[in-house]
């Protein structure tokens, strides 16, 4: 993405606009931290919970949105109002199968790898937010460049200070070094499928689609994630099957994310219409001002 990203900045690019994103190094600095925060926190929810919990909390994005609104006091249509109420009664019935789940160990749900997955999506909340003023007027490869690196850099600051690793392995400790993945014949292939497939084309592609597609369409087809994402994994071998109540929970969390999605695109429509509105009637009305002076 570096060269794609100088290429924008150096010949697509007016003096302007650079000017512009130098002003803007604090805000994308500050971005880059929330998206690091969002992916280490949703790694320990799948180390912390199951696979099916850990998918289905990180995609309560819409409802997360809904509920900031309202207790906000910001204009919410009844419809997101309910589909809010009905994905929290969604996450309690999650949290309830954690409960009685009774297994232990790796793999297993948990309320703490919930909440991890449920703080996870919050604050993938707020990097949108911040992503979307962004990308209105900034290339999507310098976006997502400047970005992907300031998360980066936080997250390998947090290994090294947390977890305490070192740049390269030490025998004496249980974690690998910081950059020990580049020379292992076992990690760097996947390590190279992370970066390029579910980053690259994924996370990428999806920064890039936010400016051209309409958002009910990826957040509809956003909550296919944890169906497939749960299949594909015990295909694998990777989960076992889920606790009855996370059946129950996990339809009624899909449910209110595809209600709380489809109510918010209603609203902005009408709150577009009714702008629009507005503004034909005081141009008329100044026209009309005009015409009689």
């Amino acid at each position: 993405m570096v060269p794609a990203a100088v290429f924008e900045v150096v010949a697509q690019m007016d003096t302007n606009t650079r000017w512009r994103l130098a002003r803007a190094v604090w805000t994308l600095l500050l971005n880059g931290s929330l998206l690091a925060l969002h992916f280490g926190l949703w790694v320990l929810s799948l180390k912390t919970t199951s696979l099916p919990h850990a998918m289905l909390f990180v995609c309560m994005a819409p409802v997360i949105v809904a509920l900031s609104m309202w207790i906000m006091r910001q204009p919410i249509s009844w419809g997101e109002l309910g589909g809010t109420a009905l994905g929290t009664a969604g996450a309690a019935l999650l949290a309830l199968s954690s409960a009685h789940s009774g297994a232990a160990g790796p793999g297993a749900a948990s309320w703490r790898g919930d909440l991890a997955a449920l703080a996870a999506a919050a604050l993938f909340v707020a990097y949108l937010s911040i992503g979307r003023r962004l990308r209105a007027w900034m290339p999507i490869f310098t976006y997502s460049t400047l970005v992907t690196e300031a998360g980066a850099a936080v997250l390998t600051l947090a290994a090294a200070c947390i977890e305490g690793s070192t740049p390269r392995h030490d025998p004496r400790s249980a974690h690998y070094g910081l950059f020990q993945w580049a020379s292992s014949a076992s990690y760097f292939p996947k390590i190279a499928y992370l970066a390029v497939v579910p980053g690259l084309l994924g996370h990428t592609g999806f920064n890039a689609l936010v400016k051209y597609m309409d958002p009910l369409i990826l957040t509809l087809v956003g909550t296919m994630e944890p169906l497939v994402g749960s299949f594909v994994g015990h295909a694998m071998g990777l989960v076992e099957l889920p606790h009855p109540l996370t059946y129950i929970g996990g339809a009624v969390v899909l449910a209110s994310t595809v209600i709380v999605s489809v109510a918010g695109h209603h609203r902005q429509k009408a709150e577009q219409k009714e702008s629009e509105r507005r503004i034909r009637s005081k141009s008329h009305l100044t026209t009309a001002s005009v015409q009689l002076t």
